[in-house]
């Protein structure tokens, strides 16, 4: 679709909200001035906030101090999946490494994640020890020995399963081995759905509709997830004291985007069963000025006992303690402001 504006012209998609239109255009307008006026394509469709189809080493929107750091970090047992959309100005894979490596990668790591709010609140500092440096992206349990290579989820494969976009381990104040698990969303007005129940395979979509989360509990076998061998109700029935769903609610309560949500904590749930962290923690990381996804945040959070944590917090509140306790980080927080428009 086109959209002009101030004598411009923008090829976009349709359909995007107003903060999704607002920001796209920005990094249009950015990539046109510090990147490329060529546009790129998808599906035989033009789009300005794309790239070209050219070969590059990593896309072109990522901080270029960092690409040494990424070279060495995809070289080593902790390399990330590249996102398809990898190569879209608003990439949220991308976005996340923005944001958070060059912090990661500072000398004052721990003091500048100490002063991020919704911080696990047992954070004493960066365990260098695990992960790659104490951190991974794309994070799926690789760092722990397991006979089933499809992961804790039993649903990992090259193109699916469950991931947290950026894994921070972290040692508590009585030196014990934590993870800090956090999805990061850019311009997303929703969560990631169910993909079990808009399957093209799913057979049994009035049990998804029918049920509640009592019953599906007690018998999920018609649920497309536990049909391809999923475990996901499996971990859920074992922590089922954490869920307090509404009472009388019909239909699965994971439908919605409410579902990745769910997917992540029971990663959590499982690094802490198989003892290979004394704690996990799960946290959103969203756009400033990105508000949509805050319905499907506070009606999971009505969901949740008060004994399981779900933090968010933003963009600018990252960049504010970088800048406040990041002593080199000046130049990068200038250079994240003006790309992502905060």
């Amino acid at each position: 679709m086109e959209y002009k504006e101030n004598g411009k012209t923008y090829l976009m998609s349709s359909n995007l909200n107003r903060f999704q239109e607002k920001l796209y255009k920005h990094l249009i307008d950015w990539k046109r001035e510090h990147l490329t006026k060529e546009p790129g394509s998808f599906k035989g469709h033009i789009y300005d906030y794309l790239f070209p189809k050219r070969t590059y080493e990593f896309s072109p929107v990522l901080y270029t101090p960092l690409q040494s750091e990424l070279r060495d970090l995809q070289s080593g047992p902790f390399k990330y999946k590249e996102h398809i959309m990898s190569k879209h100005m608003a990439s949220s894979q991308c976005a996340c490494i923005n944001l958070f490596m060059p912090i990661l990668l500072d000398d004052n790591a721990s003091d500048i994640l100490k002063h991020i709010p919704g911080r696990p609140v047992d954070f004493h500092m960066i365990d260098r020890t695990r992960l790659h440096r104490g951190f991974c992206f794309e994070y799926w349990g690789q760092d722990i020995d397991s006979k089933d290579k499809r992961g804790f989820l039993l649903d990992h494969t090259e193109a699916a399963g469950t991931d947290s976009d950026l894994a921070i381990a972290y040692l508590n104040e009585n030196g014990e081995s934590c993870i800090w698990l956090i999805e990061h969303k850019l311009a997303e007005q929703e969560f990631t759905c169910c993909g079990g129940y808009g399957s093209e395979h799913n057979e049994h979509k009035e049990f998804c509709k029918c049920g509640n989360f009592d019953s599906i509990i007690d018998d999920n076998h018609l649920c497309r997830y536990t049909i391809v061998g999923y475990n996901y109700w499996e971990i859920t029935s074992r922590h089922q004291s954490a869920y307090r769903c509404i009472e009388g609610a019909e239909g699965c309560p994971f439908l919605n985007g409410r579902n990745q949500l769910w997917r992540n904590h029971l990663l959590a749930f499982q690094l802490m069963d198989s003892q290979s962290y004394k704690a996990a923690h799960f946290s959103v990381v969203h756009h400033r000025d990105n508000h949509y996804l805050d319905a499907s945040m506070n009606q999971y959070r009505e969901m949740i006992s008060s004994d399981i944590s779900l933090t968010s917090f933003t963009n600018d509140n990252v960049v504010c303690a970088a800048e406040k306790y990041g002593y080199n980080l000046t130049e990068w927080a200038q250079w994240y402001r003006g790309l992502y428009m905060i």
